[in-house]
């Protein structure tokens, strides 16, 4: 629809359903992000990468999957990866198959700040996300994550479902820490 100056806009429906699904997301991240913070000393990029590792055969991705996973760059993943190992949450281990493959494995003490941290994870997530959503409109996101997941299957594969089932956010740091 052509708009002010030529420019094209959208439909006022269209643009407050995107902006809506905007201020959602960004209201669930930054509550996240203080409250995992404040109580457990994790951004929740962190949480998400642990809890992603949990979830995985053998507690342990390659570094690619893992990046995939928690939907975040490689290098962001590296960094956050570094980040982790330091204070020894998780550890690289080499692909004794593939020399130059690193895997990426939850350790115990990651194991158990994660265990720590879900408790705060879902409160907050009840707060703010279950909260501001109806049933109706949470079957409406089910349903469209259902499409998405069949329309592109690379987009997320067949261990996402059980995982967010058991408390990860999903790649819920996409806009929390960049």
């Amino acid at each position: 629809m052509p708009g002010a100056g030529g420019h094209e806009v959208m439909e006022p429906e269209e643009w407050e359903s995107w902006t809506a699904l905007l201020m959602l997301h960004r209201m669930v991240l930054q509550d996240l992000d203080a409250e995992l913070h404040r109580e457990h000393g994790l951004a929740v990029t962190e949480f998400d990468v642990l809890s992603t590792l949990s979830n995985a055969p053998g507690k342990q991705l390659g570094m690619s999957a893992l990046a995939h996973r928690a939907m975040l760059s490689p290098a962001g993943t590296t960094h956050l990866v570094t980040r982790l190992e330091r204070v020894v949450l998780v550890k690289r281990s080499i692909d004794k198959a593939v020399r130059r493959k690193c895997s990426t494995v939850l350790t115990d003490k990651g194991d158990r700040a994660l265990q720590a941290a879900r408790h705060t994870h879902n409160r907050v997530l009840q707060r703010s996300f279950l909260a501001a959503t109806s049933p109706a409109d949470r079957r409406t996101l089910q349903q469209l994550w259902h499409r998405l997941s069949k329309a592109s299957p690379d987009a997320c594969d067949e261990t996402w479902g059980p995982q967010l089932a058991r408390g990860s956010a999903g790649g819920a740091g996409i806009v929390a820490r960049r």
